[in-house]
């Protein structure tokens, strides 16, 4: 598996290195895009709250289920143009963040549901839990629209075998773009269009490269290791004692059976 900062290059020559080139400006397009409409649901119920608390409270089950009906498609449709833009270079369309409606609909609202219940009853337990099961099911949707096995049950599962050890890693990877965030909201908070675009790239790349090297620990690939593939200890795994085989007493050598001569021998000295 390469470096982040390996990742982050990559990341910034699928954008084209240039801030107000083609690639960089459509990944900025869907994102701002897919973050309105996810904006949609609080929108309104602030509103609602506004001019009426009762009617808030009545509508909140309505508005929940809009936004999982909403954001389970449009993260599926994110991956899948993300994918498509860090593996061919294609650029990324409108039409992208709503390819779910036509290939996964039911799959990515149930997977989006189910995340979200089973991470908010992990983060029930000092929210740590919660945030280790972040990074354990992060590659779940990009799993969901790269396989024709769309099943939440399996995403959900290939994507915490496919992160065991490499969550820490990804943490790192998020980390190291704080700096960049603060940088685009002193710029009147606009950067942060082009810092979100930069990330989500980024994260793109990660799945890919955790893929392929995935594939590379299991055979399916000759791909060599590279020489900054090292794997760093995972902190959000727990680590796991080595067995070793007791050892095995050596055996007794048996004892020779006198041979017939020296039973003869044996016998003329007696008498």
């Amino acid at each position: 598996m390469i470096k982040n900062s390996s990742i982050r290059e990559k990341a910034r020559a699928s954008l084209g290195h240039k801030l107000f080139g083609d690639l960089w400006l459509a990944v900025i397009l869907i994102v701002f895009l897919n973050g309105v409409i996810l904006s949609v649901p609080s929108t309104i119920g602030s509103v609602l709250g506004r001019l009426s608390p009762a009617l808030m409270a009545s509508a909140g089950t309505i508005l929940f289920a809009l936004s999982i009906v909403i954001s389970g498609p449009l993260e599926y449709g994110m991956s899948h143009a993300l994918v498509a833009l860090v593996r061919e270079d294609k650029k990324p369309d409108i039409s992208d963040l709503f390819v779910a409606y036509k290939e996964a609909l039911t799959e990515s609202v149930v997977l989006v549901l189910l995340r979200s219940v089973f991470l908010f009853l992990w983060s029930l337990l000092f929210i740590i839990p919660g945030i280790i099961k972040t990074y354990a099911y992060a590659m779940a949707f990009y799993i969901q629209q790269d396989s024709d096995d769309k099943n939440w049950r399996s995403c959900l599962d290939r994507s915490q075998a496919m992160m065991k050890g490499y969550k820490w890693k990804l943490f790192c990877l998020d980390f190291s773009f704080i700096g960049w965030y603060i940088l685009g909201a002193l710029c009147f908070g606009v950067g942060v269009l082009w810092v979100s675009s930069y990330h989500a790239t980024a994260r793109a790349h990660f799945y890919n490269e955790l893929k392929a090297f995935r594939a590379a620990e299991n055979g399916e690939t000759a791909e060599e290791p590279k020489e900054d593939d090292v794997v760093i200890a995972d902190p959000f795994e727990e680590e796991t004692p080595t067995e070793t085989p007791a050892e095995i007493p050596a055996e007794p050598m048996e004892k020779e059976a006198p041979s017939g001569s020296e039973e003869k021998q044996e016998d003329a000295d007696q008498e």
